[in-house]
């Protein structure tokens, strides 16, 4: 045993440091008794669910093998009067069960758990002094990841047999089951990932932080398991979300998942579970290497950017290519493609907001190396290039490329893909108002940060949210629908998707629309000036005062 902690603290100091805190004999038999009390609850409510064997009346049941009656099957003897049972069928549910329980409780128990130590680590300030070890930051956040949920994952483990038991006698593949397990452990990287990075830049959420986390996990999970359970179409791109569900690889779920009709730029994907299983693994690791970019620049510095601009436009277009993809290019109903694609860049353009906004302290920075730099070189001004590439000047710029990016890819798929049944100048009016949003929000974003608030995070994430969420509910509940005051709407997140599915089914004309895009521009406007007011303001400042000093 000493020999095997004097090679862990070599290997990784930090899961040895998890290891002594959590693995303690009473901890390692309360988890112990949970999972094999738990196993022996689940195969207890099964056999209850089977026929009673001392009941020889005719009578129905689920795992019967006779004719289905109101969704029971009738239960027919053998010759010695027994009740013939659909073992199989019992067992799948078996396996069922315990396989969704599982991903329910590895994903949003370790969510949590990382997310509530990793903070708690931050508000004691303990992390600063993890961090001034000589350990890396991916040792040590391997080291949380791996020691954190170690008791979750020693349930996990006790259940493997009943598992793999409930699963070869259902006469499943034990291949695609493998497949499944190794598909839940990528995605417990993935989802462990983002956790610790909301750990670190969500820490002024104070103790709500781990239930907002793993709560988001956990909705997650219960709407991609409600469309598993109601069927999912796959000519649509927000099928993607479906595939980093790891419900989705459960075997037995794959008759509910319309797999075979799974194409990814034309390619039929879905033939092959292997090549399905392969896509949905390629996606996570894409997901993991950006959030490990953002890692490492927050553990770093916790004032840095979650992602470098550079990054953002490598992410940006690996989103494009990865959900544009799993967009139908065939089919007769363009529409829903495009509002699915308009959707699920939302939530990226919500992230790289967050990811790209430097806060007050890095912008006052900026401002006076820029304030200085001017002074020094008026005639060498790089403001543009700066912009555009530097790590600490404002981000909207930034942003507005990457939606150029994406509505440029949107662009391609309209044209391509559209038919008579979509006239294209409404695509075109549908882009440039996703692109006028997304700029204003991050503008708006940008200029909320620079406030001097101890709690400028919170305020930001509250009136940014309000003005995405509120506008149409308040339009919802005071005019009831986009045809009534058409102008009002257009000035909502929902004004994209008027031009997907215009009021009444009539055309928007040019008028409203050109009015609108006016008013957006005067807004963005008005913003991008009293964000330069207040960084003109605070380089001169901040030179006076550097000046002053020497």
């Amino acid at each position: 045993m000493l020999n095997l902690k004097h090679k862990l603290n070599e290997l990784n100091p930090q899961f040895l440091r998890e290891l002594k805190g959590r693995l303690k004999t009473r901890n390692i038999l309360l988890a112990g008794s949970i999972s094999l009390l738990g196993q022996f609850i689940l195969f207890m409510y099964f056999q209850v669910q089977l026929p009673p064997s001392l009941i020889k009346l005719p009578h129905a049941n689920k795992y019967c093998t006779g004719q289905l009656k109101y969704s029971l099957n009738d239960c027919i003897f053998d010759n010695s009067n027994n009740i013939i049972i659909n073992w199989q069928l019992w067992y799948q549910d078996v396996f069922n069960l315990l396989s969704l329980l599982g991903v329910f409780a590895i994903l949003v128990g370790g969510t949590y758990l990382l997310i509530n130590d990793l903070a708690t680590e931050e508000r004691r300030d303990t992390l600063n002094f993890i961090r001034l070890t000589p350990q890396s930051p991916q040792s040590i956040l391997y080291g949380k990841m791996l020691g954190v949920p170690i008791l979750l994952y020693a349930v996990m483990l006790l259940a493997i047999p009943l598992h793999l038991w409930s699963g070869l006698n259902a006469k499943l593949s034990l291949n695609q089951i493998l497949i499944f397990y190794v598909i839940l452990f990528v995605s417990s990287l993935f989802y462990y990932s983002g956790s610790l990075l909301f750990a670190l830049i969500g820490s002024w959420l104070g103790s709500f932080q781990s239930w907002l986390g793993s709560g988001f996990v956990l909705v997650f999970l219960l709407f991609t398991e409600q469309a598993l359970r109601h069927g999912t179409a796959v000519s649509n791109p927000i099928v993607i979300l479906s595939l980093i569900s790891p419900q989705y690889f459960i075997p037995h779920a794959l008759a509910n998942f319309e797999l075979d009709n799974f194409h990814w730029f034309g390619l039929p994907l879905g033939e092959s579970f292997a090549l399905t299983s392969g896509f949905s693994l390629s996606v996570y690791l894409i997901g993991i290497y950006f959030i490990w970019q953002s890692l490492q620049r927050c553990y770093r510095d916790p004032n840095a950017t979650m992602l470098s601009k550079q990054q953002s436009y490598l992410l940006t277009t690996s989103f494009a290519v990865i959900t544009l993809g799993c967009a139908n290019w065939n089919s007769s109903d363009i529409k829903d493609n495009f509002a699915g694609l308009i959707f699920l860049n939302l939530w990226l353009f919500l992230y790289l907001i967050a990811a790209l906004t430097p806060n007050r302290q890095t912008l006052q920075d900026w401002a006076r190396y820029r304030h200085i730099y001017s002074a020094k070189h008026p005639g060498k001004r790089k403001l543009i290039k700066d912009l555009v590439w530097g790590e600490k000047s404002p981000g909207v710029l930034a942003i507005a490329i990457n939606a150029l990016i994406a509505i440029s890819s949107l662009g391609v798929f309209v044209f391509l893909a559209s038919n008579q049944q979509w006239d294209n100048l409404n695509a075109v009016g549908s882009l440039i108002f996703a692109f006028s949003l997304v700029v204003i929000y991050a503008a708006l974003a940008q200029l909320l940060l620079f406030m001097k608030n101890g709690q400028s995070l919170l305020w930001t994430n509250g009136i940014l949210g309000a003005v995405i969420i509120l506008p149409p509910i308040i339009l919802g509940m005071l005019f009831s629908q986009p045809s009534n005051q058409t102008f009002l709407w257009l000035f909502s997140v929902t004004a994209p998707l008027l031009f997907v599915y215009p009021p009444n089914h009539n055309s928007l004309g040019a008028m409203l629309p050109f009015l609108a895009i006016l008013g957006h521009a005067s807004i963005l406007g008005l913003l991008l000036f009293q964000t330069k007011r207040q960084l003109q303001k605070a380089g001169e400042s901040a030179t006076k005062a550097l000046l002053a000093k020497n």
